[in-house]
């Protein structure tokens, strides 16, 4: 989907990807992008779902949202052909602690899951 290529360069460029290797947000709720701007102009939100561990490694876990309002229109199709706003496009693990290009990679990788990609 041509509207997330670049998610994780913006995650990164925002120095966002300091809250999602130690997040604040408690479960179900939005640790990625706050502003209601933000929301709209990229059009996808990052929930946080908890911890999980995989091969001994504790991760982030992230549910790829698609938000409500004027955003872009290949992820607007999406959300009004897959359940709306909580429907989920990918799962996004993030290494807890982790670097800001190991961030990258995690979401470079959840996005090449969703449909359209």
């Amino acid at each position: 989907m041509k509207a997330l290529k670049n998610l994780g360069d913006t995650v990164v460029k925002s120095g966002a990807w300091k809250k999602l290797v130690n997040p604040s947000a408690s479960r179900g709720k939005t640790e990625w992008p706050k502003s209601t701007a933000d929301l709209e102009k990229i059009g996808v939100r990052l929930d946080y779902d908890g911890q999980v561990i995989q091969n001994g490694i504790t991760y982030h876990k992230y549910q790829c949202q698609p938000n409500a309002g004027k955003v872009p229109s290949s992820i607007k199709d999406w959300r009004e052909s897959n359940g709306g706003t909580h429907a989920v496009m990918t799962s996004i693990y993030v290494k807890k602690d982790g670097t800001k290009e190991e961030v990258q990679a995690a979401i470079d990788q959840g996005v090449k899951k969703v449909s359209g990609t």
